[in-house]
């Protein structure tokens, strides 16, 4: 894809015209997550690909909260199934007790 091709022309050109050293098929996905990991985000719904699991890296390894664009639902089915066992709750704008959710959740962390 292009953020591939963006790094191998410009950044490893750039790094081997400096002569640094440097990692020759470095990926950092693999360096983040383990496969016995990945392998549990798929069971629970998360797609297998690099983007998707990119995505699990940044959603489970952020310091704070992240935000998630998820236009064809597949995130958030997998943060259903994944935070089940945590008593995750559920709530959207339309709820009528929206704010008070909202307040309790990150007040309690559930």
């Amino acid at each position: 894809g292009l953020p591939d091709r963006l790094v191998a022309s410009y950044f490893l050109s750039d790094i081997a015209e400096r002569k640094l050293p440097h990692t020759k098929g470095l990926d950092i996905t693999s360096m983040l997550v383990d496969s016995a990991t990945t392998g549990e985000w798929n069971l629970q719904g998360l797609p297998t690909d690099d983007l998707s699991i990119q995505n699990g890296i940044l959603t489970t390894r952020a310091s704070r909260y992240p935000i998630m664009v998820d236009p064809q639902g597949q995130g958030l089915t997998w943060i259903r199934n994944k935070e089940q066992a945590n008593g995750a709750k559920e709530t959207s704008f339309q709820d009528r007790g929206f704010r008070t959710s909202l307040e309790d959740c990150m007040g309690f962390g559930k």
